[in-house]
């Protein structure tokens, strides 16, 4: 194609379309130009000898819509209608990979073995979300997902109870402060569907 010289004018747009009918999502390559991007390469190389592949976007509309909806509803019951949102790590292996990416984070499927109870775990650590990521036996790749997560009102916690099938009353999840005899970094973790998006897919390898 001819360059006609033209100069565009304000920010580029970066539209995904919604998946075919009979897909629940798509991927689509995150740009590699953004900040975005390059700081979580960055933050990945914390990880003993990772490195990034590829980093993905996820296209799910009908877990966006679970999700803006939970975000609405923790507003409502948050000091200045924040709903604590952060962005997080979530490692995983196997068929729990797609699993997330076309259903999300159901909690018919959280762990029933965490510190904090049966919920979905997150890190704002890759290194410790790594540590629960095994490589593909074909590959040898990994996965980490990169979410959106509705923290809403903390419970900030030193010890752990493994009892936990919900936030405690009052709250929205559970804060596992790090820096403490085997856990080193912080954990937070939701126990309801919809109150955590996966964002991008992070495909990488690293030293077993």
């Amino acid at each position: 194609m001819k360059s006609r010289g033209w100069k565009p004018i304000g920010k580029p747009l970066n539209f995904i379309p919604n998946p075919p009918a009979s897909y629940n999502a798509i991927l689509v390559p995150y740009p590699v130009s953004t900040v975005l991007y390059k700081n979580i390469v960055t933050a990945m190389e914390t990880i003993n000898g990772a490195r990034v592949i590829s980093i993905e976007q996820i296209k799910n509309p009908d877990i966006e819509s679970l999700y803006e909806y939970m975000k609405k509803q923790i507003s409502k019951e948050c000091r200045d209608n924040d709903p604590n949102e952060r962005e997080l790590y979530h490692g995983t292996s196997g068929d729990a990979v797609e699993g997330i990416i076309n259903r999300g984070y159901d909690d018919r499927h959280f762990s029933n073995t965490g510190a904090w109870g049966h919920g979905a775990y997150f890190a704002d650590d890759p290194r410790k979300s790594n540590g629960y990521v095994n490589p593909d036996p074909k590959t040898t790749r990994r996965v980490i997902f990169y979410n959106k997560v509705l923290l809403g009102i903390e419970s900030v916690q030193t010890e752990t109870d493994a009892t936990l099938t919900a936030a405690p009353i009052g709250h929205h999840s559970v804060h596992g402060a790090g820096g403490w005899p085997g856990f080193q970094f912080h954990e937070y973790i939701v126990y309801r569907y919809g109150q955590a998006l996966p964002y991008l897919k992070i495909t990488y390898t690293a030293p077993s």
